[in-house]
């Protein structure tokens, strides 16, 4: 059984998954340390609440709708890099912004994106998603309300299995950008070596693969919205909580990657088994 596991894989992706956790949590607490953050009131009504949601809501679907259109009429794989580096630069930004000066911040987030154009191997496309998605959990995650968070998560797992499991959207982005060795997310190999292989060799390899995966990815939103879940948790709550929902994540993770491994899906909407297992996590939390 711990060979159809792959318990050297599962390791690795719990390692990753969770470095992007405290990372947001860390960034998160920055922000909620040094006040920079007023904390949301709680909605008095579940109408007021939708209303708060909303925004973000409509947010999501317009970044998605502006992929989707950028997928379809911008093919080049110049254009893809410039757009996932403008992607990428603000979640950054967050992350340094949040302890260094803003010119500082700035000169640093140039460095590390450059990093990851100018030797784009796994390790620098990990570390630039590390820094970007965290960044970005951090900061929704200290303006939005753990009530809101899990309603929002709710929403975007029933989004997800359509996209994958309906309409295959999802799945058809995921390919566009692999064949644009362009990866929205994180890879995670088996072997600690394969960090230095080039993105677009692992993109390559990743679409001609039909059994046994030598790498494993996840999406943003799959390592974001956890994160942000965990951050909100933080502020509005403590460490207890917040501790909560990033150990029921990782229980979403493990499941995830059984059905992966054990060959039940070839594609996957992670949100929903991660969502369940973190509010899970959360709830238990609350009787500590």
């Amino acid at each position: 059984m711990a060979t159809d596991l792959r318990i050297n894989l599962l390791a690795s992706e719990l390692a990753m998954f969770l470095t992007v956790q405290v990372l947001a949590l860390f960034v998160g607490f920055q922000f909620i340390a040094t006040k920079q953050v007023n904390q949301p009131q709680l909605p008095a009504t579940i109408a007021e609440g939708a209303v708060q949601l909303l925004p973000l809501l409509v947010a999501i679907a317009i970044a998605t709708i502006i992929l989707i259109l950028f997928l379809k009429y911008f093919k080049s794989p110049a254009s893809a890099k410039l757009f996932l580096a403008l992607i990428l630069f603000v979640g950054i930004n967050i992350v340094f912004d949040a302890f260094f000066p803003s010119l500082i911040a700035l000169i640093l987030t140039i460095f590390v994106l450059s990093a990851r154009f100018l030797k784009p191997n796994v390790f620098t496309h990990n570390l630039v998603f590390f820094l970007a998605l965290a960044g970005v959990g951090a900061r929704l995650g200290t303006l939005i309300r753990v009530e809101l968070v899990i309603g929002l998560l709710i929403i975007l797992s029933i989004y997800d299995y359509i996209a994958v499991f309906k309409t295959k959207h999802m799945v058809s982005m995921f390919k566009d950008m692999l064949q644009k060795g362009i990866p929205m997310g994180i890879v995670i190999p088996e072997h600690p070596s394969h960090m230095s292989r080039d993105i677009s060799e692992v993109s390559t390899s990743k679409l001609k693969e039909k059994t046994k995966k030598s790498f494993m990815m996840l999406g943003g939103g799959d390592l974001a919205f956890p994160a942000l879940f965990a951050v909100s948790a933080l502020a509005q709550y403590g460490l207890t909580q917040a501790l909560g929902v990033v150990f029921g994540s990782l229980a979403g993770i493990v499941i995830i990657h059984w059905l992966i491994v054990s060959k039940k899906f070839q594609a996957l909407p992670a949100l929903p088994p991660l969502a369940a297992t973190a509010i899970l996590g959360f709830l238990i939390s609350l009787l500590f």
